[in-house]
C-alpha cells in the first residue's frame, strides 16, 4: 500500500469528546476515532494495558509502536503520577509531526476537563516536553518518567529481549501499513515482552489475531471503542 499520504500535512479535527485528532482526507485515515481521540486512547491502551501493569509493578516498561500525536505517552505520564510508579517509555515513530502541527493539539486542556488535575501538574509543559525531547536519546520528562523516542520503522529496530510490560500497538491500519501487522514482526515484539506482559491494539482483524497467536500470545477480545465492536489484548504467558 502506498503510504505517501503520511508525508503530507494532515488536517486538524475535533472529535466527539472535544479532543483533537489528525486526519488525511485523501485516504480517509486518521490517528484516532472521530468519536473521541482521548477517550479512545484511554479505552484501548491506558485502562486495559497500562493500568493493569501499573497495579502489579512498581516500574513499568512501555513500548509504543507509533508515537504519533504523543497522546498515549501524555496519558501514560499522567496516570503514572497518579499511581506513583516509575515508567520507562520507548516510542517508535517513522513519521514525526512538525511543531506547527503538534503545538495546536489541545490534550492538556481536554484532559483537565475530562479527568481533572488533582496533582496540579503543568500539563501544557509536560506535553510540550514530550514532543521536544531529543530523538534517539533517553530524556527524563519528569522524575520517574523517562522517554526515548526512536525515529524509524519498528521492523528495522533492534528491541531488547524480555523487557516490556506494556505494548501499545498503534500503527496505522493493516490496509495502509500491512508490513507492520505480520507474524514475523509480532515474533520480534513478543520476544521483547516481559513474562505476563500485555499488548493492546484497536485492530481485531483475523490475520492480526492469527499472527499474534502464532507467536505464543494469548488473545482476548475486549469491547471496542464507540462504534468498533471489538479490540484485542494479547498476553505473553
Amino acid at each position: 500500500m502506498d503510504t505517501d499520504f503520511l508525508n503530507t500535512t494532515p488536517e486538524l479535527v475535533v472529535t466527539s469528546d472535544g479532543s483533537h485528532s489528525l486526519r488525511f482526507p485523501a485516504v480517509g485515515e486518521g490517528y484516532h476515532s472521530v468519536h473521541g481521540a482521548m477517550s479512545e486512547a484511554v479505552h484501548v491502551y491506558i485502562a486495559p494495558c497500562f493500568e493493569s501493569q501499573a497495579k502489579a509493578n512498581p516500574m513499568v516498561e512501555v513500548l509504543e509502536v507509533g508515537f504519533g500525536t504523543g497522546l498515549n505517552a501524555f496519558l501514560t505520564l499522567c496516570k503514572s503520577m497518579e499511581y506513583g510508579i516509575a515508567v520507562n517509555y520507548i516510542a517508535i515513530e517513522a513519521y514525526p509531526l512538525e511543531e506547527k502541527i503538534w503545538s495546536r493539539l489541545n490534550y492538556p486542556e481536554v484532559y483537565k476537563k475530562l479527568y481533572g488535575n488533582d496533582l496540579g501538574l503543568d500539563l501544557e509543559t509536560i506535553f510540550q516536553n514530550l514532543h521536544t525531547a531529543e530523538w534517539g536519546r533517553e530524556v527524563e520528562i519528569r522524575p520517574n518518567f523517562r522517554l526515548t523516542k526512536i525515529r524509524g520503522m519498528v521492523q528495522e529496530i533492534a528491541l531488547p529481549a524480555n523487557t516490556f510490560h506494556c505494548v501499545f500497538y498503534d500503527a496505522f491500519a493493516p490496509q495502509y501499513q500491512p508490513e507492520l501487522w505480520t507474524a514475523d514482526l509480532f515474533a520480534r515484539i513478543a520476544a521483547a515482552m516481559h513474562d505476563e506482559a500485555s499488548l493492546t491494539t484497536y485492530c481485531c482483524k483475523g490475520d492480526v489475531k492469527r499472527a499474534l497467536k502464532a507467536n505464543g500470545l494469548k488473545i482476548t477480545k475486549l469491547p471496542g471503542f464507540a462504534n468498533k465492536r471489538e479490540m484485542l489484548m494479547a498476553v505473553k504467558n
